[in-house]
């Protein structure tokens, strides 16, 4: 039968008080920030068209280690060998979360920064200082503070350029990776406007590792870095034969400026593809184009020439053994399976039925070769018999954490990691940390038993004067034992070790007294009344 007397409803109510603001704290931050989105895109480790898993698993073939970032920038710090590194950010499809930091005034704040938090762009910014290559492909998404921590701006408005594919429609744009824009002839992209690489073609101040064994024979599977070079000659024997032009087909593309008059984290910043003079960009996103020789109601939009590609370096050179480097393309969809795999996309191998109302082939494209160039230029040997080759500890990063997930276990999972990573990564992190033991440490004292002070105490005046139900603690048999015994011992001055290593005989010589030896000796219970016998017995006891 259940003692209601003796439950302590103060202290349940307490603990239940307690647990349930934890659990309406959790709930709130698992509602504002798990994500779930109905798709999952632009994934390193999914296989339909709109994900990168063709890229990923080449670059696994060439020798290259492949990650993935599920939390957040902050573990950048972490990376042992920056300048073999990679970390490619495709896509970033939501905001950060808010949480408190430590301003550049040394002020407490909530970060508003669009994708990232301050110290993610710190540690960005870090990593590209300390030698680290970054590749950053966006377009409408939220990765605007990070281009302007380097001196540049993404507008987010889409572009719309006379250079377009017109076998697929008006979103997909043509950029050459040059200095000056590509043009077409008719409906393809004409031939004698497509030139080199500004820093890796013929006129370029810097050799590319693929064009140190350009002209060798070999294997396909020995050619590295630069197998999207390699041609086959005869039989399973091909050739490396080196070409830096590139045309790059982009959907939905946006535009990126130089932001007059800020210093970047990085001393050379160059524009490395541009669209054609009559490009145009829909600035209120009506999907229509207005344009006039003034911005205003009825001409709202902008023409002209735009910037598809920015590149921020650490030397003038871009030289990656000379520092870091930082590449911006104004497209989120350059990587995915159906543009750079474009052949195996148009014979059926990705899911074709989900690319809406795109219905012709991809037309070809360098997609493939210019990204893996970019690549081989940062983690390929650049010298010896094993120039184009992947350096020992070549390693591409993918961002992964600013991708919503299908499922509300992979998205939880992703929240909590990034509060683990926050909690030691951020300069107010460790405030946060304290307090939330300092919420814990309250949770366990509210549960904490009271203390049981009776060594040093004797306080036996309670016992059986009628109200034991004030004085449980005193009225329970084994802790009048306990007080009975330190007055034994006290009073025949023997220490703790002394009196444990008393015989029973000993001990019942000591007490004298039949019916408390046997009460000292037994570890059953008794019932109130006895207790009151043997508490008014030990009251007495070695007072003659």
């Amino acid at each position: 039968m259940i003692d209601w007397d003796s439950i302590k409803w103060k202290r349940i109510g307490l603990q239940a008080a307690f647990w349930s603001v934890v659990g309406i704290l959790l709930l709130t931050i698992l509602l504002n920030f798990v994500n779930v989105a109905n798709t999952n895109q632009l994934s390193a480790y999914d296989d339909d068209w709109d994900d990168l898993s063709a890229f990923r698993g080449e670059l696994n073939e060439m020798g290259v280690t492949t990650r993935s970032l599920v939390s957040s920038p902050l573990l950048l710090a972490d990376i042992e060998d920056p300048r073999n590194t990679t970390f490619i950010i495709n896509g970033v499809e939501r905001d950060t979360l808010s949480l408190p930091q430590f301003d550049p005034d040394g002020l407490i704040s909530f970060s508003r920064e669009d994708g990232y938090s301050s110290s993610e762009i710190r540690a960005i910014v870090d990593f590209v200082e300390d030698g680290g290559n970054v590749i950053v492909f966006e377009d409408f998404g939220y990765s605007s503070s990070i281009a302007n921590a380097f001196g540049v701006n993404i507008t987010g408005y889409q572009v719309y350029d006379s250079t377009y594919a017109t076998e697929l429609d008006f979103n997909y744009i043509w950029m050459c990776m040059q200095e000056n824009p590509c043009g077409m002839n008719g409906t393809r992209i004409d031939p004698s406007t497509i030139g080199s690489h500004s820093r890796w073609g013929e006129n370029g101040d810097s050799e590319h590792p693929c064009s140190l064994i350009d002209g060798q024979q070999m294997r396909y599977e020995e050619a590295g870095m630069c197998r999207q070079h390699w041609v086959a000659t005869t039989g399973e024997i091909g050739e490396i034969n080196f070409n830096a032009s590139y045309t790059i087909l982009m959907n939905n593309a946006t535009g990126l400026e130089i932001m007059p008059g800020v210093q970047g984290a990085l001393n050379d910043v160059n524009i490395m593809a541009v669209t054609s003079n009559e490009a145009t960009v829909d600035t209120n996103g009506d999907g229509q184009i207005w344009v006039g020789n003034e911005v205003n109601a009825e001409t709202p939009d902008l023409w002209g020439q735009f910037n598809l590609s920015i590149e921020a370096c650490a030397d003038k050179s871009c030289d990656p053994d000379e520092g870091g480097r930082i590449l911006f393309v104004a497209d989120g969809s350059v990587l995915v399976n159906a543009l750079y795999d474009y052949e195996n996309f148009n014979d059926g191998l990705y899911d074709s039925e989900e690319y809406g109302d795109i219905v012709n082939f991809i037309p070809e494209n360098s997609n493939r070769r210019w990204i893996l160039d970019v690549l081989s230029e940062s983690l390929a040997i650049n010298e010896g018999e094993n120039a184009g080759q992947a350096r020992e500890n070549a390693m591409v990063i993918f961002d992964e954490s600013r991708h919503p997930q299908n499922a509300i276990l992979a998205e939880a999972y992703n929240t909590v990691y990034f509060l683990l990573v926050y909690s030691t990564g951020e300069g107010l992190a460790v405030t946060v940390l304290l307090l939330a033991l300092f919420v814990v440490l309250e949770g366990i004292l509210l549960k904490k038993k009271d203390p049981e002070p009776w060594r040093h105490v004797f306080s036996i005046i309670y016992y059986g004067l009628g109200d034991h139900n004030r004085y449980q603690y005193y009225s329970q048999a084994k802790k009048i034992r306990q007080v009975f015994m330190s007055k034994v011992r006290n009073q025949n001055g023997l220490t703790r070790e002394e009196f444990n290593e008393l015989p029973a005989q000993e001990l019942v010589k000591l007490i004298n007294d039949p019916v408390l030896a046997k009460f000292a000796l037994e570890t059953k219970d008794y019932d109130l009344a006895s207790k009151v016998a043997i508490i008014k017995r030990i009251k007495t006891w070695g007072r003659s």
